[in-house]
């Protein structure tokens, strides 16, 4: 049996993570120099209160002691793991795993860097989890989802940058050209990294912007499995997913809330769609 493992940056449902049994090690969130596990002793509501009172909460990479404690209570047993997790570009929790692997050439695990993050890492995850649940090898399951890594399509509708700057996942260069009052920023990912696509003003031309982008280039969502999540705004979720739904006909469309992680970087209004290209 391959069992499924992940990091909280992935921001999965709590219903898929049961679901398909999937295990999900926590980054630290560390807030005025204490230290708590991302969704289980703080939760988002902390995160939004923190930034609202001006203090810039912080995050830490899982450890490889962490993984290791994970990996050897998943195969101790005789199952093999494969751990799927956030871009290396933006943490060091993948390097992590890659040490714990290390240390247990007995084990069969495979680590790899789902070059994501957020919900569009967790549709890999999903992927696997369903994979594996279907009896799939973990070879077979490796193979896809890196195939599958290379065409995740990030599209993140940020009000300001100031967090995700601040928390050193973009240059000064990119956040100085996006600091621009009213403007909605949209974000994707590029190579694990986080790029600037565009900026629009307001969250309606925001989220039209997506649709056209989408329709432009021919991206089909239609009988896809898509992500839509959102930080702190769940009214612009609703109109985000009201507006692809208007147009596209997913197989599976799942719904999430960022965690605390990916809360520290977002700021108090984010929305984000996530799903796989098909070039």
């Amino acid at each position: 049996m391959v069992r499924i493992v992940t990091d909280s940056v992935a921001d999965l449902p709590k219903e898929y993570i049961e679901k398909y049994d999937i295990t999900v090690v926590p980054l630290d969130v560390i807030i005025e120099g204490k230290t708590y596990k991302d969704g289980i002793d703080i939760s988002t509501d902390v995160i939004y209160e923190k930034i609202k009172n001006g203090v810039l909460p912080k995050t830490s990479q899982v450890t490889p002691h962490d993984f290791v404690e994970v990996f050897d209570r998943l195969s101790k047993d005789g199952d093999e793991v494969l751990a799927v997790l956030i871009s290396s570009k933006l943490s060091g929790t993948y390097n992590s795993a890659l040490m714990a692997k290390n240390e247990m050439k007995d084990r069969k695990i495979e680590v790899i860097d789902s070059k994501s993050v957020t919900l569009g890492q967790g549709l890999l995850v999903i992927e696997a989890a369903k994979m594996a649940k279907d009896g799939k090898s973990l070879g077979e399951i490796k193979e896809k989802i890196e195939e599958k890594a290379e065409k995740i399509e990030h599209l993140i509708i940020f009000d300001t940058l100031e967090y995700v700057y601040k928390g050193g996942r973009i240059s000064k260069v990119q956040y100085m050209l996006s600091n621009v009052l009213n403007l909605k920023i949209i974000m994707t990912l590029k190579n694990g990294e986080l790029i600037v696509k565009d900026k629009v003003r307001g969250r309606k031309k925001a989220i039209k912007w997506i649709i056209d982008y989408i329709n432009s280039n021919n991206l089909d969502l239609n009988n896809k499995l898509v992500g839509i999540n959102h930080a702190n705004d769940e009214e612009y979720l609703k109109e985000l997913k009201s507006a692809s739904t208007e147009r596209f006909s997913p197989s599976e469309t799942v719904v999430s809330h960022v965690g605390c992680a990916v809360a520290t970087y977002s700021g108090l209004s984010a929305v984000g769609i996530y799903f796989e290209r098909e070039d």
